[in-house]
């Protein structure tokens, strides 16, 4: 049974294939059907709990809630330990790994997913364009642990291109303008945004920004904090529990706004017993907001220039599409409609649609392929005389081969040492000369014996690193491959005396 799973910052949502429909699948709690299952764990008396029942602890007050996980796997390495609270410690990639374990349970047991007995659970699943190889690793492996057969992994916002392409394009004519287009991602801890070419049924994407911390979540902390500045109170104050508490108080009053509401109230008194209710402005919360959504403009402005041609008048640009839980923040959408008023189009399931476009994709039958692009800069540091320089071996948005779905990028050398150590590392963005900037992840540091006498040590990071000039006539070359799910192997070769190694290299994970 196939599925698209979304990993949400607040919401994880399922979708799945029937007859050609991709139903959204709903959950049962307590004789409520719930279209989603809150991204939450909560610890109480040593125990961790998950979704809607966390969710249920949520007014107890020994009970620490851990709201965001997915957000945290983005600034965490696998590894790290999260306190919850005084009696339980976890690793980032098992707490994510036993909600995934939830996600599974409730699919079987409490959902509208036809399960069958020994159901194999197959899975296309996401992550933000923007995600550094830390969270795609923590992601991907926490769902084939959790026990899903995990078939392929996509970007977010072109599984939301997917959607949009089959609801709306999927009988567009060779003779249609539309060629293009954008989608615009506001979750509740991430933003991305991708333009994708449209070809028939393939899809290119043809590049892609994000902001790895934008999205609701930062949207609910300005609200809590001008409600304790109206309280006079600050988060000092506050135990841990209750900062998590409130910011669900918040983010349940934000859902609720809508277009026309002038004042929102959040109940202060139902987590700080001696305050009551405080009332805000919305116009003053939405002033506070709007620095963070201008910059969410800014790199769809960006991304759309490289069209070429004015968007709001654009014949090949088919859509801003708006997808992600908070374009229903109004002043996002009001932002968005004042720039491309006739472009702007918002999916009917904004919470659902790259599930939906995920369970989509990996329909054999509904026959879409999508050519993704290399969504952050991977390199590695080079010697060049008394300088370490960055080698960018892939580049952002530079597009994988579409008959193999890979890239491959090779370099030829002469070493100078007895052994390589090969410092890897990825970012968001270069500077001007060339060097790292932005959200910048570390890689395992790899070893490779340049000298041939030490081709079979197996431990190289206990060899001392020397010059060896006499080695500098060998030839040394590095094969680097990239697939669609932003795995890298390289295959490094002394041709000189003729071995070689192959390294699948992974993000460091820590100790």
């Amino acid at each position: 049974m196939r599925l698209g799973i979304d990993f949400g910052t607040t919401r994880t949502v399922a979708a799945g294939q029937e007859g050609g429909n991709y139903p959204v699948y709903t959950f049962s709690w307590k004789g409520e059907m719930k279209e989603y299952i809150p991204s939450i764990a909560a610890a109480k008396d040593g125990t961790l709990y998950f979704g809607w029942e966390a969710l249920s602890l949520l007014d107890e007050p020994d009970v620490y809630l851990l709201r965001s996980m997915k957000r945290l796997a983005g600034h965490l390495r696998p590894d790290d330990i999260l306190e919850m609270g005084p009696a339980v410690s976890v690793n980032m990639l098992d707490l994510v790994t036993m909600f995934l374990s939830h996600v599974k349970s409730m699919l079987l047991k409490h959902s509208t997913f036809p399960s069958r007995k020994k159901t194999v659970l197959e899975a296309v699943v996401a992550t933000p364009a923007n995600a550094n190889s830390n969270q795609r690793y923590i992601t991907l492996e926490a769902f084939r642990r959790a026990g899903f057969n995990v078939l392929c992994a996509m970007n977010e916002p072109s599984a939301a291109a997917v959607e949009f392409l089959h609801r709306y394009l999927r009988n567009v004519g060779p003779r249609s303008p539309k060629r293009h287009v954008a989608v615009y991602d506001l979750g509740g801890g991430t933003f991305d945004t991708s333009v994708v070419a449209i070809v028939d049924r393939h899809h290119d994407v043809l590049a892609h920004k994000g902001i790895a911390k934008l999205g609701g979540d930062d949207f609910d902390e300005i609200i809590l904090d001008l409600v304790l500045e109206e309280a006079g109170i600050t988060r000092n104050d506050l135990r841990p529990s209750a900062v998590a508490r409130l910011l669900e108080e918040c983010k349940e009053r934000k859902e609720g706004l809508k277009a026309n509401t002038k004042k929102m109230v959040v109940d202060l008194g139902a987590i700080v017993s001696e305050k009551g209710p405080v009332v805000l402005e919305t116009a003053l919360v939405y002033s506070r907001c709007e620095p963070l959504i201008q910059n969410s403009l800014d790199m769809l402005r960006c991304l759309l220039d490289r069209l070429g041609e004015a968007p709001e008048d654009s014949r090949s640009l088919a859509a801003v599409y708006l997808v992600g839980g908070s374009v229903a923040f109004p002043p996002v959408s009001r932002s968005i409609r004042e720039i491309y008023p006739k472009k702007v189009k918002t999916s009917p399931f904004p919470h659902a649609s790259t599930a939906i476009g995920l369970a989509i994709a990996g329909d054999p039958e509904a026959r879409i392929t999508v050519q993704e692009a290399v969504s952050r800069h991977f390199g590695i540091w080079r010697e060049r005389g008394q300088d370490k320089v960055f080698d960018p071996i892939f580049s952002k948005d530079r597009q994988v081969d579409p008959n193999t779905g890979s890239l491959k990028v090779s370099r030829i050398y002469h070493p100078m040492h007895n052994v390589g150590l090969l410092r890897y590392m990825e970012c968001s963005s270069l500077g001007k000369d060339g060097e790292p900037e932005g959200d910048i992840a570390l890689w395992k540091d790899t070893y490779f014996p340049y000298d041939p006498t030490l081709r079979n040590r197996r431990d190289l990071s206990k060899v001392p690193v020397r010059v060896c000039p006499e080695l500098s006539s060998q030839e040394i070359i590095e094969t680097y491959e990239y697939d669609e799910q932003g795995s890298v192997r390289v295959e490094i070769e002394n041709r000189t005396f003729g071995y070689r190694k192959l390294f699948t290299l992974e993000p460091e994970i820590g100790t």
